[in-house]
């Protein structure tokens, strides 16, 4: 009989699933003096990213153990579970937050841990619309970025960078999207629309102005002339102080309007709850 036991390489004690060893056995009655025999296992491994499995075995004959094989450190007896972490930030400042210009570059740090050192891996980031909870998309193609590399150690981290049309993101959340590889096989995803660590946040305002007199779009031209001007906001921080500027723009020449030299402002500061 032949046992195959996963073992943690982090505890050096057997590995369970709901308190109880994951283990496999079989029978076998060899041919020949030499030769092989194949045990196979499913279990659930949804926590174990970042963990090492290593399998210790055991033959017996008439009950009697003749043969074992259990060497934590050897790494023909090892399976590693990559682990991947990401922080996803605008490349202008180096936040959470971009503007909706024409070009927008991302820039994703990717954190990995377990992997083989002098193997080749491919790390790919995908755009996701948090809303939709679709990729994000540019020429009717998903917004994704590719590299491929070698560590020199198991543990360490990597970049990807997105330069993307983020002019029509205005209020959106954008949320990069991980996927690690090796020899063509996914081994490690961090895919969680909620993170704020993968997100990008797009803030958007849109105003309505109105004469304070009547509360319409028209105004007398009159010695003294307040104008109100609404302005809503969305994908703010909620607690977070902002500053709100505004300039009175003269749509036939599209310059600002200035009186006594100086162009007409308003501001505030506030607080936003939601």
């Amino acid at each position: 009989t032949t046992l195959f036991r996963s073992m943690d390489a982090e505890t050096e004690k057997p590995f369970d699933v709901d308190g109880k060893a994951v283990t496999a056995e079989t029978s076998f009655t060899p041919e020949e003096a030499n030769g092989s025999v194949e045990l196979s296992f499913t279990f659930d491994a949804s926590a174990l990213s970042g963990k090492t499995l290593v399998a210790f075995e055991t033959m017996t004959f008439e009950d009697h153990e003749v043969a074992v094989h259990a060497d934590i450190k050897d790494a023909n007896q090892t399976i590693y579970f990559p682990e991947i972490a990401t922080t996803a930030k605008d490349k202008a400042d180096g936040d959470h937050f971009a503007k909706t210009d024409k070009e927008i570059t991302i820039v994703d740090t990717v954190k990995y841990s377990n992997l083989i050192p002098g193997k080749e891996y491919a790390l790919t980031g995908t755009l996701m619309d948090k809303e939709t909870k679709e990729p994000l998309q540019a020429d009717g193609k998903p917004i994704t970025a590719t590299t491929t590399f070698t560590p020199e150690d198991a543990s360490g981290s990597i970049e990807l960078t997105f330069t993307f049309d983020g002019s029509i993101l205005s209020g959106k959340t954008i949320v990069v999207f991980e996927s690690l590889t090796y020899q063509e096989k996914e081994i490690a995803v961090h895919a969680d629309i909620e993170d704020h660590e993968q997100s990008i946040y797009f803030p958007g305002i849109g105003t309505t102005a109105k004469d304070k007199a009547d509360g319409d779009q028209e105004a007398v031209a009159t010695k003294e002339v307040t104008i109100i001007d609404t302005v809503s906001y969305q994908n703010l921080i909620p607690d977070t102080p902002y500053k709100l500027v505004g300039t009175l723009m003269d749509k036939t020449t599209q310059k600002e309007v200035m009186i006594d030299g100086k162009p007409v402002t308003a501001e505030t500061e506030f607080t936003p709850k939601d």
